[in-house]
């Protein structure tokens, strides 16, 4: 039988969009299934990228993945762009 391990990780990445490119630090689910040696993010959040960057969409890379993020006037909000 082959369990799955959930944990947070906090993984440098680098988002792009509106015409600028920056580095960013997103906490991310990582779910491993150790038997097997498969790993997969379900989940990711922005903790910290430069204040400056505007409002907009943007794309992420991290961990050699890329996930979708909305910068608002209430903050970021993944899965949208």
């Amino acid at each position: 039988m082959s369990y799955s391990i959930r944990e947070a990780v906090l993984v440098e990445g680098v988002l792009e969009g509106m015409n600028l490119q920056a580095p960013c630090t997103v906490r991310a689910v990582k779910v491993s299934l150790p038997k097997l040696d498969i790993w997969e993010y379900v989940a990711a959040d922005m903790v910290q990228a430069p204040p400056s960057i505007p409002d907009g969409a943007y794309e992420v890379s991290f961990d050699g993945r890329k996930m979708h993020f909305q910068k608002t006037a209430h903050g970021w909000v993944a899965g949208r762009g």
